[in-house]
Order: structure tokens, then sequence, then C-alpha cells
């Protein structure tokens, strides 16, 4: 196959707010036990807004860095059980592989952990070399367009399965409609469980549309009726948290994926009476890609509802509508 010398790549410029940049970038070539994949579709998250922002606590990302980890593509240089025209998506963290943490398939605990995007050249480019260990395949019924969501509904999907422990038995409220609470709803419907979307007025008056055609409630109130076992924060409000620690039963189950721009309050006191379990949730591993892929399986058209794409030469308007919150999820496509 005929590759180009080099390709487009929104990279760092520096650590001034909005200089991420279109960059011609050689090709890169694959190390050992790497492939080279041609992006489809690489989504954008807060820690890419963060970036362009120019925003403290992220100026430790290098400048140089091709940005984006939620990414769906094409393998055009294969090898390692991966061939030419495979689909894949990526497991966005690794570890170094010999730690303590790495020996028990926990990346999140090792120290020297690599992160496409932030510490390694990531997928919001033409083209991008993964380690084959960190790639999975998309399934022939997932379009590519849906794929892309692999990685946010992986980190639902950790929250609320793996940590959270839900199941059909459960009765689940998630705070927060944005991308990761409707994903984290739309799993616990996977597992059989009861449950809820709650937000704000204006969340309501915004996305009532959407959340009907993913088949979710979306409410401003619980009713009074919906007695919840877990609840799961994706808001990252003190409001919602002080809601939850008053709404869950004695031994509930409260699992925390949220980011808070500050220090939450939490009501301490009634969450010991009550003997809560409080579960804090991060990242994603492995299985929680392959359950995102299962769950995909049973929504292709999911990335129809959910992504708007922009061009990745148009990379400012793509943060405009990201910090806007335009879409749920907005993807590059080099």
């Amino acid at each position: 196959m005929n590759l180009p010398a080099s390709a487009p790549a929104a990279v760092r410029s520096s650590t001034a707010p909005r200089s991420v940049t279109i960059s011609m970038k050689k090709l890169p070539v694959p190390g050992q036990g790497e492939v080279l994949v041609r992006i489809e579709y690489c989504g954008l998250c807060g820690s890419d807004l963060h970036i362009w922002n120019g925003d403290d606590g992220y100026d430790w990302v290098p400048c140089g860095t091709t940005l984006g980890h939620e990414i769906v593509g094409t393998v055009v240089r294969g090898g390692h059980g991966f061939k030419v025209g495979d689909r894949v998506t990526a497991i966005a963290q690794s570890g170094c592989g010999s730690c303590p943490a790495c020996l028990e398939d926990y990346a999140n605990g090792c120290e020297g952990k690599v992160t496409l995007g932030l510490t390694r050249d990531g997928g919001a480019a033409a083209f991008v070399r993964i380690p084959a260990a960190q790639l999975l395949g998309v399934p022939e019924d997932v379009p590519s367009h849906t794929a892309v969501l692999t990685e946010p509904l992986s980190v639902a999907a950790r929250a609320v399965a793996a940590r959270g422990g839900v199941t059909a038995e459960d009765t689940v409220v998630v705070s927060g409609p944005g991308t990761i609470g409707m994903l984290a709803a739309l799993v616990c419907r996977y597992l059989g469980a009861r449950v809820v979307l709650k937000g704000t007025a204006r969340d309501v008056a915004d996305r009532t549309g959407l959340t009907v055609r993913l088949g979710l409630d979306l409410v401003e109130s619980v009713p009074g009726s919906f007695k919840p076992t877990v609840w799961i924060e994706a808001a990252g409000a003190s409001a919602a948290l002080e809601e939850a620690v008053s709404a869950l039963p004695v031994r509930g189950r409260l699992v925390m994926v949220a980011l808070y721009g500050a220090p939450p309050v939490l009501a301490a006191n009634v969450a010991v009476r009550k003997e809560l379990d409080i579960i804090t949730s991060y990242s994603s591993h492995r299985p929680d890609y392959e359950l995102a892929l299962t769950i995909l399986l049973t929504h292709p058209d999911l990335g129809e509802l959910l992504v708007e794409t922009v061009p990745l030469d148009d990379i400012a308007a793509a943060f405009e509508k990201v910090g806007r919150g335009a879409a749920p999820k907005v993807a590059v496509v080099p």
C-alpha cells in the first residue's frame, strides 16, 4: 500500500491558549509490537479541551504531542494478530507491563502509564502508530461513526458494571446527562436495571428530545416512587452528591465517575450513618472496552444520535463545539 511521507495531525505547539495547530508530521513508523492505523474518526474530550484552553494543570503534556485518544480506524501496516484492512479501536491507557499494578491488569496504578494523546502521540491525525496489545477489533455490525464512542462508553461501563456492580436487581439514578451520564444510563439499561437520568431544568429543556430517542427517562426531580439502590454521579456537582446521599437507602452504593472543578462537598455524617458504599471510578481497561463494544452491537445507530463530525483541518471549530457542548460527542475526521 502506498502511503504518504507525511500527513496532518492536531499538535500542541505551546502551552498558551488555542495553541493546537494542524501540522504536517512524518508518517509514523511502527516500532516493535506496533501497527499503523489510518484514522477514520477521533473523538475530542475534556482533556483535549483543557489543552486547547491552555488550562493550568495540563502543562505537563509535551509540546509537539498529537492529541486524541478516542479513535477508530483501519490497519494499514499490520502484524501481531492484525492484518491490513482490519477496523480497530484503541485502549487509551497502558502501563509498563511489569510492575505489581500491571501484573494485576490495572494500568491506573502504574507509575509509568502511557496515555494516547497525552504522553504519546494520539489519533487526532491521519495516521497513528499504536501497540497491538492496545487494539481491539471493531465488530462488522458496528459502524465507525458509532465505534468512535467505544472509549467514553468503556468509562461509563467501568463505573456502572465493574465498579458499581449494577445488576438487573438494581434501581439506578444517574446524575448529569452529559456524554458519560447518558452512556452510563444506557449501560444500566443494558444490564437490565431500572434507571432514570437526572439533570437540571436546562438539561431537561435541551436534551429531552435526544434522551427520548435513546429510550431514557430524563427528569429534573427524581419521582418519590423511584427508590434508588445505586446512584451514579456523572455531573461533577456537590448538589448531586448531597441529593444522592439523602436519597440512597442504608447500604446503598454511590459511584463517583465525574471529576470536579472544585473540591466537592459530601454529607459525610449521613453517609457514615447509612453505611453507604462510596465508590470511585476512573478511566477503563480491556474488559470495559469489550463490554462497550458488545453494547454498541445493540445500538449501531448511536453515533448518528450522539456524534457530530468536524474536518480535522478546522480544529478551532471543533474545539468551539466541544466547549459549548454543541453535541454529546464531537469527533474530527482527518
